[in-house]
């Protein structure tokens, strides 16, 4: 009977023991999840800023203009390249990399945007 005692005692400081070795590896996975979805989160929002700054630059808005609508869509921290090509406005919005928004990785995420040059269209007669 005392050997049995003995056996339980021993397992559950086993289980004690291997969940605290999990708890760590656990949190980890947790958060690497999260980052990514913040990850995804920001690429979309970056995407989204690309659009409308290219949007505000066919119409033929200034460069400020332009930087504001960026920034209330991607927020704050990214850098814009603005060029007309053609018929096209061209905007190429670049943002380091965060994990869970805090540590900066030597990685970036880039989204292009074209639209169609209005002002352009409208002087040169074309739909």
């Amino acid at each position: 009977m005392h050997a049995h005692r003995d056996a339980e005692k021993r397992e559950r400081g086993s289980v004690t023991a291997e969940f605290a070795l999990a708890v760590p590896a656990v949190v980890f996975v947790m958060l690497l999840v999260i980052s990514l979805a913040m990850h995804g989160a920001a690429r979309i929002a970056l995407e989204e800023g690309a659009r409308a700054a290219a949007r505000e630059l066919a119409r033929g808005e200034s460069a400020a203009t332009v930087q504001e609508a960026l920034r209330q869509t991607a927020g704050d921290g990214v850098e814009v390249a603005m060029s007309a090509d053609g018929p096209y406005t061209a905007v190429v919005v670049t943002r380091p990399v965060r994990v869970l928004g805090l540590v900066e990785l030597s990685a970036e995420q880039t989204a292009e945007a074209y639209a169609r040059t209005e002002h352009l269209a409208a002087v040169v007669g074309a739909p």
